[in-house]
């Protein structure tokens, strides 16, 4: 990648350039813009080995404190931007300038945000490709990823290439694990999911049934027309006042039609009135008897 443009000739803005990734080197030249122009100090103080520096910030008109020790280059801020963004901020960068540092510390950047990010990859016992600290990567994981980008220039190399060559790699690889690996039986789907939870699974299961729970109005069924017209057949016949027959209807469900007769006294009215209430309330009797 090139260099961007250098606001100064500073050597810690010259570092950042070349330690950043274009996109965060901008905030980082931000925030070393702002630590050249709008700082200045409001106090000083030590303490176990911790220098305290009070930092008033113009553009946000409120002071800031940084702790800085100069052993081990570390340092933190109240503004809490690095802890955000993994960033310096402004009031770090002015206590580095005060001190004369040419190099950003390695404890006050994100590893993340660097140019060399992917060259860090290591590789795993597994197979796993992972970020790695350049710290504490050994001669072993650097092999292991000279190794990886072998593997993946071979393969960029395969691509539109004739198909005994990829049988021919895939052969090789294969006969070299067997070298590898001893003769291990594959595992079982079952051992594999025991490995995966890292517990040995339950073998018996006990499902127990579920409760029987009885809804409001359940129990009752409704009547079918057979069975209506069976408990009709078994109550007894009784005499019709519309077609004057015995049967097992009234003058209210006779199927028969209306019979005209000749008018009658007020007399054979009433008596008539009196049986018609007589069936309803036998009619009833019947239907409760029935429930």
């Amino acid at each position: 990648q090139s260099t961007p443009q250098l606001f100064s000739k500073s050597a810690l803005e010259s570092n950042g350039a070349r330690l950043f990734t274009h996109a965060v080197f901008e905030e980082f030249q931000e925030e070393y813009k702002c630590s050249t122009n709008t700082l200045t100090s409001r106090g000083f103080s030590e303490s176990n080995n911790m220098e305290l520096n009070t930092v008033k910030d113009a553009l946000r008109n409120r002071n800031f404190i940084v702790q800085y020790n100069p052993g081990t280059l570390e340092s933190s801020c109240t503004c809490k931007l690095f802890e955000r963004r993994g960033v310096p901020c402004r009031h770090i960068l002015w206590i580095y300038l005060g001190n004369g540092l040419d190099k950003i510390p390695e404890s006050s950047f994100a590893k993340r945000w660097t140019k060399d990010a992917l060259r860090d990859i290591k590789s795993n016992h597994k197979g796993c490709v992972g970020m790695g600290d350049v710290d504490i990567i050994d001669k072993k994981q650097i092999e292991m990823t000279k190794l990886w980008s072998e593997v993946h220039e071979t393969m960029g190399v395969l691509i539109g290439r004739e198909k005994e060559h990829v049988e021919d790699l895939c052969k090789l690889i294969k006969e070299f694990r067997e070298k590898l690996l001893p003769s291990v039986p594959p595992m079982t789907k079952h051992q594999e999911l025991e490995e995966l939870l890292g517990c040995a699974t339950n073998n018996e299961i006990t499902i127990l049934p579920p409760k029987i729970s009885k809804n409001k109005g359940s129990g009752k069924r409704m009547l079918s027309n057979k069975a209506k017209a069976v408990a009709c057949a078994s109550k007894p016949e009784r005499m019709c006042n519309n077609c004057k027959q015995m049967a097992h209807h009234d003058k209210r469900n006779c199927p028969n039609p209306f019979v005209e007769r000749p008018p009658q006294n007020i007399d054979d009215e009433e008596e008539e009135e009196e049986e018609d209430e007589e069936e309803e309330e036998e009619e009833n009797e019947d239907d409760e008897l029935e429930d």
